[in-house]
């Protein structure tokens, strides 16, 4: 089911950042009545998300017509003192887009995208099992009902340093391979913030965070 698990993978792609302002996810349908996906509603919690640390999701969607082979675009822009600064693809994760959806959580899990990205890929899977979909590629009308599955979020990599302290803003877009229609639009307002652990003190603590990157 091609649509819904690049929805899922997209929001997880865009889950990295450092800290920000929104209490509560923003989302916007921006497709069109030709679309072949609705979403009815998409929650993520905690908000600001946590990294790492656990994430609750929720999708309630509706799939309107057959879809095969789609491509993913996302666009992600940080909040500035300056105006919005689009995030670069660095690793497969950014403001990148997806050739072939069908094979986008297999490539995600055999190429660990950034070091990370392999368990990701392989949670989304167990996650779209839950409801019965086991295969990433053709869609047919039904609903699509997600709710609050639990997915861990690893800590962020040094190589994606460039995802600076801010509030951020996605497009996510997807469109049928072969006649270039899009078929899914969504618009994004988020903020995450690194974990703080509690529970360690002293110097060797201090060292151990400066050996996480975020």
């Amino acid at each position: 089911m091609a649509p819904l698990q690049t929805v899922v993978a997209a929001l997880v792609l865009v889950v990295i950042g450092i800290d920000g302002e929104h209490t509560k996810l923003e989302w916007t349908d921006c497709g069109t009545d030709s679309n072949a996906i609705v979403l009815n509603n998409v929650a993520i919690s905690p908000m600001p998300i946590e990294v790492p640390g656990n994430l609750s999701l929720t999708i309630d969607a509706v799939s309107k017509m057959d879809i095969n082979r789609a491509n993913l675009k996302v666009s992600v822009k940080r909040h500035t003192f300056i105006g919005d600064v689009t995030i670069p693809c660095l690793f497969h994760v950014g403001s990148c887009e997806y050739q072939d959806t069908c094979t986008l959580l297999d490539r995600m899990e055999k190429e660990n995208w950034a070091g990370i990205m392999g368990g990701i890929g392989t949670q989304i899977k167990q996650m779209l099992q839950t409801v019965g979909i086991t295969s990433y590629c053709g869609v047919t009308p039904r609903s699509i009902g997600i709710q609050s599955y639990n997915l861990k979020l690893p800590p962020i990599p040094a190589i994606l340093t460039f995802f600076a302290e801010g509030d951020y803003t996605a497009h996510v877009t997807v469109e049928d391979d072969a006649t270039k229609q899009q078929k899914i639009c969504l618009d994004l307002k988020l903020s995450i913030k690194k974990h703080k652990d509690t529970t360690c003190t002293g110097w060797l603590c201090g060292r151990k965070r400066r050996n996480v990157h975020f």
